[in-house]
């Protein structure tokens, strides 16, 4: 049985007559007739009888009549509830991310965009490891991050085209005396005075395990989630911060060195979570299918 004939079947007990049912449903008579035949073929049941004009249903037809009543009724207000999240209405969303890596994804987020002129996107600013704390509670559904992932209730997915990922550097005015280094360790800048991420960012943990590691406390004179703070900062008090080489080119016109790390880090995989066994909403869904499918 299909939705469709018991809508014709419910419509034909209400008008009581082939002909008027046929006329609210802007269906031709004949239509009608085969259907209800094929209905109640597939039915084994004789669920309306016809006397002179008028239709009337059996005691099965009753029966269907009652019972098909509330299905269709529930039917009706399931689609009314997902139209009205259809996703080419105005939508809002607020995706993690942070101004770090942001960028590595903006060229994705903005064809997304572009398609689908509807959607209002927010990116919501807060370290990776904040972010991941965010989505795996609820508070996000999305969020774009980078490697180590710390909470274990968040789904990872990768751009299937292309790994996004960045590098931490050694950023310093080109006057400082390690400004003519090749790469550095971490070691090497025990007696530096570091501008840095905050804690809720993978590259203050870094800085920190490493040089836990070299049995050192990194000497930290200011913490910003805004990498051009930390740039302003170095250029005034010639501070050293790690940060992505993947921002240089925002940079270029500073006099500013970026020297590689000699240690054993390995590049940062970007990638978008959310939260396990968790549906998403059709907006978060579209988008993070758009951007892990989607080629630069």
């Amino acid at each position: 049985m299909e939705f469709r004939q018991l809508r014709y079947f419910l419509e034909i007990i209400k008008a009581q007559n082939y002909s008027h049912a046929a006329k609210n449903l802007f269906v031709t008579q004949p239509t009608l007739s085969w259907n209800m035949n094929k209905l109640q073929e597939e039915l084994g049941a004789k669920l309306l009888y016809q006397v002179g004009n008028k239709v009337m249903p059996t005691t099965a037809g009753t029966l269907l009549f009652e019972k098909g009543q509330k299905i269709i009724d529930e039917l009706d207000h399931l689609t009314e509830e997902i139209e009205t999240d259809h996703i080419y209405e105005k939508k809002e969303l607020t995706i993690g991310s942070n101004a770090v890596i942001s960028p590595v994804f903006m060229p994705l987020i903005q064809q997304f965009m572009t398609i689908y002129p509807n959607f209002s996107i927010t990116i919501e600013e807060d370290g990776s490891v904040k972010t991941q704390q965010k989505v795996a509670n609820g508070e996000l559904e999305i969020g774009i991050v980078s490697f180590p992932i710390t909470e274990p209730d968040l789904d990872i997915e990768r751009n299937i085209f292309e790994v996004f990922k960045y590098d931490a550097y050694v950023l310093m005015r080109e006057d400082h005396p390690l400004a003519g280094e090749k790469e550095l360790s971490i070691k090497d800048l025990k007696t530096e005075t570091f501008s840095s991420m905050s804690k809720d960012y993978v590259l203050w943990h870094v800085l920190k395990n490493k040089a836990r590691e070299y049995g050192f406390s990194p000497k930290i004179n200011l913490m910003s989630n805004n990498h051009e703070v930390l740039v302003n900062s170095i250029l005034k008090d010639n501070s050293i911060a790690l940060l992505p080489i993947q921002l240089k080119d925002l940079y270029k016109s500073e006099p500013l060195t970026w020297i590689p790390l000699k240690d054993k880090i390995k590049p940062f995989d970007i990638v978008v979570v959310h939260k396990k066994n968790q549906p998403l909403s059709p907006a978060a869904a579209l988008c993070l299918e758009f951007i892990t499918n989607q080629k630069k």
